[in-house]
């Protein structure tokens, strides 16, 4: 049997997704002990493994959920093949880096994105890329130089798109992208904004490493009603971990709430709960669509 912090743990997906997916979905129906803790089967572990697969490559949770095992382990063998067809380009990417071909590089993940909507060519493409780049400097086959050039790469092509599909307006609902003090990787709440830039928010991308009292204050000033953080660095450092109780706090007094996502995500929540308390925990960039999704039509219903 494993605790919901286990199932948590080997599925990537956060203890407050799991419940929102019981209680709206019914996805698996957990035991419960004498003091109503949670507890998952070796089959609900294999049923939400493969859930959570799915629903990251595009699935809709709601559809998903009508599906027995077999039905959803012949669904990821398609997208399995699928995925397989976008590796070759990813490694045509890795071998133009690897000889300094920059600008086919970049001409290539232009080229992709022309091709796919945001969604898809996040999970898709400039994730894997993403991975694979950073994968062969682990293993010393590019240096560093080029691979901040390549992350240059990305970051013009994704505040490109953001520019492009966006014009500030005040009329609608803000959101605002950043990460704390101490959290230098930026890439995820990079990507969530394009995300909703695609679904006319207002965003404000202020980047990385952002002190709380100055992300506090430009929320005030700037009416947001998202702030969006990124966290990746495991274990959290203590400066970032001052921060985020201190916006958890703040949070609780104003009107913007606080979606909290990212790689290290599950290892602050089971080592700092209280520091995520006040947040809307985001398991991975779907769940952020949705949710985004969600808010945009609540915004529209008002």
């Amino acid at each position: 049997m494993y605790s919901i912090k286990a199932i948590s743990s080997l599925t990537g997906l956060g203890a407050e997704t799991l419940r929102a997916w019981e209680r709206r979905y019914g996805t698996v129906a957990p035991k419960r002990d004498e003091g109503g803790r949670r507890y998952y089967s070796q089959l609900d572990l294999e049923h939400l493994m493969l859930l959570a697969n799915l629903s990251r490559q595009g699935h809709s949770i709601g559809k998903l959920t009508g599906l027995s095992i077999s039905e959803l382990q012949k669904l990821q063998q398609v997208n399995k093949k699928t995925q397989e067809n976008y590796q070759e380009f990813i490694e045509q990417i890795g071998t133009a880096l690897s000889e300094y071909r920059f600008n086919q590089c970049e001409q290539m993940l232009k080229r992709a994105l022309m091709a796919k909507e945001p969604l898809p060519y996040l999970r898709d493409v400039l994730i894997p890329a993403l991975i694979h780049v950073g994968d062969l400097w682990h293993e010393q086959k590019i240096s560093i130089a080029q691979e901040h050039m390549f992350s240059a790469c990305v970051k013009r092509i994704l505040l490109g798109m953001v520019n492009s599909l966006q014009s500030l307006s005040g009329n609608r609902p803000a959101m605002m992208f950043a990460t704390p003090s101490g959290e230098p990787h930026e890439f995820g709440v990079l990507m969530c904004c394009l995300l909703a830039a695609e679904q006319d928010f207002d965003c404000y991308y202020l980047g990385a490493n952002v002190p709380a009292d100055d992300l506090l204050l430009a929320a005030k000033k700037l009416q947001i009603e998202v702030l969006v953080l990124g966290l990746t660095k495991s274990p959290t450092d203590p400066e970032t971990l001052i921060e985020l109780n201190k916006l958890a706090a703040a949070s609780a007094n104003n009107n913007a709430v606080i979606w909290l996502g990212g790689s290290a995500l599950n290892q602050l929540y089971s080592e700092s709960p209280g520091s995520v308390e006040q947040c809307e925990l985001i398991a991975d960039i779907d769940d952020f669509y949705a949710k985004a999704k969600q808010w945009r039509y609540k915004e529209r219903e008002r």
